[in-house]
């Protein structure tokens, strides 16, 4: 299974609820702030929230856009209180605010990012038919590949190389026709 395929599985599963979402909130601030915790020695009060931000993209992707928000705002505040100089303090000067609002901004746009992908993704990768109701396949020719489709949906299916798609399907004819002539002689 390729990066692609997790990542579009990750995205078509419903969002975490309930004690999961609980559970994924809080490892989504307590690693991020392990990370940076075991590098605080190097970069200091520098950075405070660079480890948190690949965190909002994985909340964005497990949770609902609110939870990854709340995930955020915890973010910044454990990130504020003890990486941003003076330490343990929740003063709110200008620096503060102007960290909080660029932290903020690229938390919200890489939310609203995810939740853009996920849209796209759902209606790409699912069915815009009913479950349950039948639609002919399509199938193509691409670039010496063969491609299966149905009508109203978006996704394509590469079956594969021209030439063994169609010995494929041949056999699959073939045993089609036999199963139909047994079956017509047991009848008998």
């Amino acid at each position: 299974m390729t990066l692609i395929d997790k990542a579009s599985r990750l995205l078509l599963a419903p969002p975490a609820r309930g004690r999961r979402a609980l559970l994924y909130a809080i490892l989504l601030v307590a690693i991020p702030t392990g990370l940076r915790l075991m590098v605080d020695g190097i970069v200091g009060g520098r950075l405070p929230f660079f480890s948190y931000m690949p965190f909002i993209v994985l909340a964005g992707a497990l949770l609902t856009w609110r939870n990854a928000a709340v995930v955020a705002l915890v973010s910044w505040l454990i990130a504020d209180i003890l990486f941003m100089e003076p330490r343990f303090d929740f003063a709110l000067d200008p620096v503060e605010i102007i960290g909080f609002m660029i932290f903020a901004a690229s938390s919200v746009m890489v939310i609203a990012l995810v939740e853009a992908v996920r849209t796209i993704v759902e209606s790409s990768l699912r069915p815009t038919r009913p479950e349950g109701f039948s639609a002919p396949v399509v199938f193509s020719l691409e670039g010496g590949q063969a491609w299966a489709s149905w009508y109203g949906s978006h996704s394509w299916v590469r079956l594969g190389p021209e030439e063994e798609v169609a010995e494929m399907m041949h056999d699959f004819l073939a045993q089609r026709e036999l199963g139909k002539r047994l079956e017509s002689e047991t009848l008998k």
